[in-house]
């Protein structure tokens, strides 16, 4: 009892402002440019867009904005990637532009975000990836057995989180062709659990395409959305079974300009896919099986008229797929008996330890052990009482 009451006060203030609700529509759409219509001296920047009626919002102008982001329903806020003093900073960014920076060590060379919706936060970086866990500790992912990190063959441009298979998914281009590797992680999230599965994926005619979104789509698939600079139209848009990596067509469009096609992703609200066409400074919707230059929509700011090679990402505002950590009782609520049950599992501290209870339920970090990290865990959900 006395190791948890130490750190209680500590914590709660802290604690409890980054459990506010931060605002995000379940449904919405986060693009996060460098280069939007916004200015007229600073163009970088966070946008929601309302899918219906169709609405774009600025979130946030920040000279920093490298365009790379994605959502954390966990911490029910973007992620995104600034440029620092140092190197890349990693923010969590509510819906009113405020944002909490995210330290971690090492080199500050943090490129992508994939969270994982159960309070990891995986993240590339120069030669390896490093993750957050729950409790906001970083680690580095390990190699198959644990016995060093993980070297990343090459650096992608992409990345992303399938929670069916517990897979990274790291999207670039390889040559004339895109390229996805599927990187299987073990279920603590510690080490990868096999080696990384490259795919080839031959889109003719397109002539050097370039994965730049990946996102939630239909029926439990992948969306893709690749850009390209061949002037005809192609299969742009592609959904991937996450289990096979076989791959089909949603959408063929066309080449709108310099620009091309920066971003994009499903939108499960208009069970359609919504794309930015940088060059008109428009937003496009494909269904599936459409053909040509899509349902063009005129959205000002989305991007800076007739640019041409900005780095852009679009992804959906998703619902929690936590299970609202720190309720142990599973009655919907994290209270005081929830509290009860934390603290004997607390000074207990090795889940391996026979005297823990069957399944170590307060290890919400699933990292073997009850200690400080899941302590933060849970007074978030305490703060809130109420289970999402």
């Amino acid at each position: 009892m006395l190791r948890t009451t130490r750190i209680w006060g500590g914590f709660v203030s802290a604690i409890a402002a980054v459990s506010a609700v931060a605002g995000w529509n379940t449904g919405d759409i986060v693009y996060v440019t460098s280069a939007s219509g916004i200015g007229p001296s600073i163009r970088p920047a966070v946008l929601r867009i309302q899918p219906s009626p169709l609405a774009v919002f600025t979130v946030l102008a920040d000279s920093g904005i490298q365009g790379n982001g994605a959502f954390d329903s966990f911490r029910n806020r973007a992620v995104i990637v600034r440029s620092g003093q140092f190197g890349g900073v990693m923010s969590l960014l509510d819906s009113n532009g405020s944002f909490t920076d995210m330290p971690y060590p090492g080199n500050q060379d943090a490129q992508l975000v994939a969270p994982t919706g159960d309070g990891r936060i995986y993240f590339q970086r120069f030669g390896k990836i490093s993750y957050f866990d729950a409790g906001g500790t970083v680690h580095d992912l390990l190699n198959t057995i644990g016995s060093g990190v993980f070297v990343l063959p090459r650096q992608w441009a992409r990345m992303y989180f399938d929670p069916t298979t517990h897979s990274l998914f790291m999207g670039t281009n390889s040559g004339i062709n895109a390229l996805i590797t599927k990187i299987p992680l073990t279920l603590d999230g510690t080490r990868i659990a096999a080696s990384p599965i490259d795919t080839i994926f031959v889109t003719a005619p397109l002539v050097s395409p370039v994965v730049v979104g990946f996102s939630p789509g239909p029926s439990g698939t992948v969306f893709i959305k690749l850009d390209d600079n061949s002037n005809n139209t192609a299969p742009r848009m592609l959904l991937m079974n996450p289990a096979t990596i076989d791959i089909s067509v949603f959408a063929n469009s066309g080449y709108f300009g310099v620009g091309g096609e920066i971003a994009g992703c499903y939108s499960s609200v208009l069970n359609a896919a919504l794309v930015v066409d940088s060059l008109s400074d428009k937003l496009r919707i494909f269904t599936l099986g459409s053909s040509g230059e899509g349902l063009a929509s005129n959205q000002p700011l989305i991007s800076s008229g007739g640019g041409s090679g900005e780095n852009a990402e679009m992804f959906p505002v998703t619902a929690s797929t936590a299970s609202c950590p720190g309720d142990i009782n599973n009655d919907g609520f994290v209270d005081d008996t929830d509290f009860i049950f934390f603290v004997q599992a607390y000074n207990i501290l090795d889940c391996a330890d026979l005297s823990m209870p069957p399944g170590c339920p307060a290890d919400f970090n699933h990292d073997g052990f009850v200690d400080d990290s899941d302590f933060l865990i849970f007074v978030v959900g305490y703060n809130e009482l109420v289970c999402p």
